[in-house]
């Protein structure tokens, strides 16, 4: 792999991004570009253009990839995870057996999606029409030994959907 030009700008940056990333700021290519330019100007490297090869060399040479956010996890603290888990969810959990525990969950079953994927020959236009957004939601559970999995259960929509609590119809 060839080394930077620009060895300076990248340390820095590197670092910004680790300290940026624990705090679990996403970082998108024109937020990096526009960091990059920044601390070459506060370096006073003024030949430094910022250009999409450099970012592209710049992800190979520190191993990064663009990847889609997901979850919430980073929602919440670890500390107040593990003073739960450790104290209160302990002190709960002692007062029932393990098989009158549940854990309970709702999921989406796409039941009309196709795959967003295909074989298509070389030259071939390759198209699709809109995904379908059909699906079931679906409650599943199982009790803490694992001994009890209770029916997949389909919830359905409501009648009267609260968000149309005060409204008035014609």
């Amino acid at each position: 792999m060839r080394k930077s030009k620009f060895d300076e700008i990248e340390e820095v940056l590197v670092r910004w991004l680790k300290h940026a990333r624990s705090q679990n700021v996403p970082i998108s290519a024109l937020i990096l570009k526009e960091k990059a330019m920044e601390i070459a100007e506060e370096l006073n490297i003024e030949d430094f253009g910022g250009r999409n090869g450099w970012l592209e060399r710049f992800k190979d040479r520190h191993c990064l990839s663009f990847k889609t956010i997901c979850g919430e996890a980073a929602a919440v603290e670890g500390e107040a995870i593990e003073h739960w888990k450790n104290s209160v969810l302990k002190d709960i959990l002692s007062r029932f057996d393990v098989s009158n525990v549940f854990n309970l969950d709702e999921t989406s079953l796409f039941y009309c999606l196709l795959p967003d994927k295909t074989l298509s020959f070389k030259g071939e236009k390759c198209t699709s029409g809109k995904a379908s957004k059909q699906r079931l939601t679906l409650l599943l559970g199982a009790n803490m030994s694992g001994n009890e999995k209770l029916k997949p259960f389909v919830i359905s929509k409501s009648k009267k959907p609260r968000c149309f609590k005060n409204v008035k119809s014609c």
